[in-house]
């Protein structure tokens, strides 16, 4: 019995197991609209295409901190290596917005962010890099017996290896079993292939389309070579962007007769209104005005509010996934009672100059801050007697001194 003999033979694999692999991998899959979606072509929809550009931005925009607590006191660890991983760059080629954005991109595409802990030569020792894993490297994720998670790696030289759940950082959107996050894309394909197709449709009717569209009638019989020149004079004349509307002219008693329904006719512009609404508001969570003005310009109030819906419901919720997941995967578990991440979010509430210093005011003058802490958030260097609580009603406010008898003040 010769060698290939002995070797087992490849299983065959149906049609829906294939299916499920491929979707797993890439997202999306066929569609009644006849577009086929997955993670990477529901980019290529434009209100997507928005959404996720403009919360990858955003994200990018806040610092992440790593902060420490002692008592009721809290102060970044800025000695800490793991706080330039989180604040600064996270990798030597990547700094840590572009690292954050890319979180947000797979999030929103893929439902899943996983991270490779580089420890150097030690299995146990600090994180030294963190190393975002390529859509497709991850080729599976396994729960064994004792509820531990193990990632099987395919890299694109075809090696595969098995890392376990402490050398990966894996921040997973919403999830079903657990320990993998679903993928968006398989849940709103219909809607991102109805709003693909609307985009097709209006390219080619604007750049293929003849207009006026319809049939030229006449009586009597066209030669095949009348046939093609007529043909090939319509199409010169009238099909494209750029020739459309022109007045067409006829002979030897043609008539035109216009057939099929115009755009207005079809509601072509409502259909795009309408999914770009759906995919903003349903799938992504975010005000429509985030990303453009709808028919009415908002007042100054309702944009406002706009920008506060933003950050609490479209931003915030990954936020606090992606700050739990950093306490679980790179803060050791004798730190985590100390320690934590915190992306820093008050700058977008910022409003206009004068806001901010009426608001300032208020804080100084009802003790919640003091001059200098309002000074950092102005990135304004801290002032001698800074520090000090001050009100309208009294010069300062000691933080913890006695009287002369001895009482606390």
């Amino acid at each position: 019995m010769g060698l290939v003999s002995r070797m087992a033979r490849p299983k065959a694999m149906n049609s829906h197991e294939l299916e499920r692999m491929i979707t797993s991998v890439f997202g999306g899959g066929s569609t009644s609209s006849g577009v086929s979606v997955s993670s990477d072509s529901a980019m290529r929809q434009a209100t997507v295409y928005s959404c996720v550009n403009t919360l990858s931005r955003v994200i990018g925009t806040l610092p992440c901190h790593l902060m420490k607590t002692e008592g009721r006191n809290r102060e970044k660890a800025i000695d800490d290596p793991l706080y330039f991983l989180l604040h600064d760059q996270p990798n030597e080629w990547m700094t840590a917005p572009e690292f954050w954005g890319m979180c947000m991109n797979h999030l929103l595409m893929r439902g899943n962010f996983f991270v490779l802990k580089n420890r150097g030569l030690s299995l146990t020792g600090p994180v030294k890099e963190l190393i975002p894993l390529a859509p497709g490297i991850v080729h599976e994720v396994k729960q064994d017996e004792k509820y531990r998670l193990l990632y099987t790696l395919r890299y694109p030289d075809g090696t595969m290896t098995v890392v376990p759940q402490s050398q990966i950082m894996h921040i997973r959107g919403m999830t079903i079993n657990g320990f993998m996050g679903v993928n968006p894309i398989q849940y709103i394909r219909e809607s991102i292939a109805l709003g693909l197709a609307s985009e097709e449709f209006g390219a080619r009717y604007f750049g293929t389309g003849t207009h006026p569209g319809g049939v030229v009638e006449m009586t009597g019989k066209l030669s095949p070579e009348g046939h093609a020149n007529l043909a090939s004079a319509l199409t010169e004349t009238y099909s494209g962007l750029g020739k459309s509307h022109r007045l067409m002219l006829l002979q030897e008693g043609m008539k035109y007769q216009k057939v099929g329904s115009a755009p207005k006719d079809s509601q072509f512009v409502e259909l795009r209104k309408y999914q770009k609404a759906e995919i903003v508001d349903i799938f992504f969570g975010m005000p429509l005005t985030i990303l453009s003005s709808e028919d009415k310009p908002p007042t100054f109030a309702s944009a406002v509010q706009f920008s506060i819906n933003f950050i609490v419901y479209a931003l915030m919720p990954w936020l606090v996934t992606i700050e739990k997941a950093v306490s679980r995967d790179l803060i050791p578990s004798a730190k985590r009672k100390a320690y934590y991440a915190k992306f820093v979010a008050q700058g977008l509430q910022r409003g206009s100059f004068k806001e901010q210093i009426d608001g300032f005011s208020i804080a100084i003058d009802k003790e919640i801050m003091n001059p200098n802490e309002c000074r950092e958030l102005l990135e304004l260097n801290p002032y001698e007697g800074g520090d000090i609580y001050k009100t309208r009603t009294s010069t300062t406010k000691d933080t913890g001194g006695k009287n002369e008898a001895g009482l606390q003040e």
